[in-house]
């Protein structure tokens, strides 16, 4: 997801349809040159065009068994471990770091940012109807927040909670989106600076606090540190926690099915889960039989249970092999682009974090984050031509992820080139918005989950820099724990980071 906010933007004027009489026809005209859509006709967008049936490696695990535990116990760990929200040791943690790293003044420094007092052009935030916020804007969010109920947090076990439905995570507890100008090349929409991700329904948090008006709560998840809809976070108390990851470790199964909808014994609809999504299941003759959390009267979680076949749900770890990818893949691929989870859609983080759940493969939620947990190479000091000869050489099909700077990608698989079938090519799976020349004035948008090949060059529009050409090119093998040293720098905790990843990006 982010880690340089002007990457891949694109332009809020671009979406918007009947407004032309708010701008003037030479403006209209410069907008839509900014904005291009890359045609895909020569990459086939069909997973069977690339990962065959009839491959003799179809079924073919791609990790040993000794690496997919090992993998899964760090799944685990986050889930309902040692690193989850649920372990007072964990919280405590949080909770004792000494300033400028502590929770109320971090949340300060987060509210200063987004006030446009002082600020540069660059650097103002706008609404969605393109005006700039005010100084009442950001004073309300603040007021709001009551930002002295973070002074000298204390672990409190009541304050444990599951997420009973899918929620968006807010850098600040409203949902008014803020946006840079459009008029700057890679700002506007979709790329709204307060949407930090999404969290599904059946995730573990810890209440840090709670908005005067009762309307948000900013909680710690396995993931990130965010304000979401109170109305949705249920109250745990220590017989269900027990209930709940004695199950989980018995047996953990993923949703593996887009908008799978979780119906309870009484044919009442529970909510719509999503691929990255798990609960606490019993196999049965019918399917999984899964549990899942809902609310009471008292806002205290309880259990339900659904029961969905095998085509919407798998035993974690599931193997991994091209075959279990390509169907996991086939669900996802092709759905449109969100930004920070936007409208419970994937950006270029979220897709991977997803798609390599069911495996018990544990991402971070950040695309820089995310290539540090393998065996990382990186290679940014090499040419293009030698960057993509590595990867050729020394990938491996699904378990190598190529940090670019602001965007991961997961690599394929070697093949040919259809614009030049003398050559091969590197291929990729990836959620992206767009592709840009250098300088960055304008975006050829892809807009969703894509089969794409890195190339030296791209044919449909040699103005556009390679993904292999950019700053950043690392490459990270989850066939392999990453060294003791990164392992350690991982164990280090930065609230701003958690809290506030500045450097969010596609």
């Amino acid at each position: 997801m982010r880690h340089t906010k002007k990457i891949l933007h694109s332009h809020f004027l671009s979406i918007i349809i009947g407004f032309g009489t708010a701008f003037s026809a030479s403006t209209s005209q410069a907008d839509q040159d900014t904005i291009s859509l890359f045609p895909l006709d020569n990459y086939n967008q069909s997973i069977s065009a690339w990962i065959k049936p009839n491959d003799p490696d179809f079924d073919k695990p791609l990790l040993n068994a000794e690496m997919q535990k090992k993998r899964f116990d760090i799944f685990l760990d986050h889930y309902i471990g040692s690193s989850s929200p649920w372990n007072a040791d964990y919280i405590n943690k949080l909770l004792h770091q000494a300033p400028p790293n502590d929770f109320k003044t971090v949340e300060q420094s987060i509210i200063t940012n987004f006030n446009n007092d002082g600020k540069s052009a660059d650097q103002i935030g706008y609404g969605e109807n393109f005006h700039p916020y005010t100084a009442e804007w950001i004073n309300d969010i603040s007021n709001n927040i009551h930002i002295s109920q973070l002074d000298g947090l204390t672990y409190q076990s009541h304050n444990r909670a599951i997420v009973v439905d899918n929620l968006h995570a807010r850098v600040l507890p409203t949902d008014d989106v803020h946006f840079y100008s459009y008029k700057l090349a890679g700002q506007g929409y979709p790329f709204d600076n307060l949407q930090m991700s999404a969290l599904w329904a059946g995730t573990p948090v810890y209440i840090l606090g709670e908005s005067r008006d009762q309307a948000w709560m900013l909680v710690v998840t396995p993931d990130f540190i965010a304000w979401v809809k109170s109305s949705s976070i249920a109250r745990t108390d220590s017989s269900f926690i027990n209930t709940w990851t004695t199950a989980a470790k018995n047996k953990l199964a993923a949703i593996t099915h887009t908008k799978t909808s979780l119906i309870d014994n009484n044919g009442k609809f529970i909510l719509s889960a999503y691929v990255g999504t798990v609960f606490p299941a019993t196999a049965t003759s019918a399917g999984m039989e899964l549990r899942v959390p809902v609310m009471d009267t008292e806002h205290n979680a309880t259990i339900k249970t659904a029961l969905v076949n095998s085509d919407n749900a798998v035993t974690m770890p599931l193997t991994a092999s091209p075959h279990t990818f390509s169907a996991i893949m086939n669900t996802m691929i092709g759905r449109p682009y969100g930004w920070g989870s936007m409208y419970f859609y994937n950006d270029c983080s979220a897709e991977l974090k997803s798609l390599l759940t069911p495996f018990g493969i544990w991402l971070p939620r950040h695309s820089s984050d995310q290539v540090t947990v393998g065996k990382m190479v990186d290679k940014s000091a090499d040419s293009t031509e030698n960057r993509l000869s590595y990867l050729m050489a020394n990938g491996h099909r699904f378990l190598t992820l190529i940090y670019i700077g602001g965007h991961v990608v997961m690599y394929v698989g070697n093949y040919p080139n259809p614009n030049n079938n003398q050559t091969w090519m590197a291929m990729t799976y990836q959620n992206a918005w767009g592709i840009s020349p250098n300088p960055p004035t304008r975006r050829s948008v892809i807009g969703k989950s894509v089969l794409l090949p890195m190339l030296l060059q791209y044919p449909e529009d040699t103005s556009l820099v390679s993904q292999a050409g950019k700053k950043y090119f690392q490459v990270s093998d989850l066939n392999e724990l990453p060294s003791a040293n990164v392992l350690l720098q991982q164990q280090s905790i930065n609230l701003r980071s958690l809290m506030y990843p500045a450097s969010l990006s596609d």
